[in-house]
């Protein structure tokens, strides 16, 4: 349960940052704010990548212990994991190729 809300409280935050990035670009932020957003984009999606690893590893054992009922949340940890990993490796092509590399 906690890791869950772990990662749905990161889930949360990258999609805010990732709205902020995009605010950002239309509204014409400088340069080292968007270079942060996209900095805490990345970390968080590594995050999210992170917790949803453990999550899944989590699940997996309570299924094989034949509760059946946490395969649903196996499911939501993959997409959540691959969404949070997309996203990072996203943030930092993005970063590579406006700044160069850090």
């Amino acid at each position: 349960m906690l890791v869950q809300r772990t990662v749905l409280f990161f889930f949360g935050l990258c999609l805010l940052s990732l709205f902020l990035y995009g605010i950002g670009t239309n509204q014409g932020f400088m340069e080292k704010t968007q270079f942060m957003l996209l900095h805490i984009t990345v970390m968080v999606g590594l995050f999210i990548g992170v917790g949803s690893l453990y999550g899944i590893g989590l699940d997996l054992w309570l299924v094989f212990r034949k509760k059946y009922r946490y395969i649903s949340g196996l499911v939501g940890f993959l997409c959540l994991g691959s969404f949070g990993i997309i996203i990072a490796a996203l943030g930092s092509f993005i970063m590579v190729l406006t700044e160069g590399n850090p």
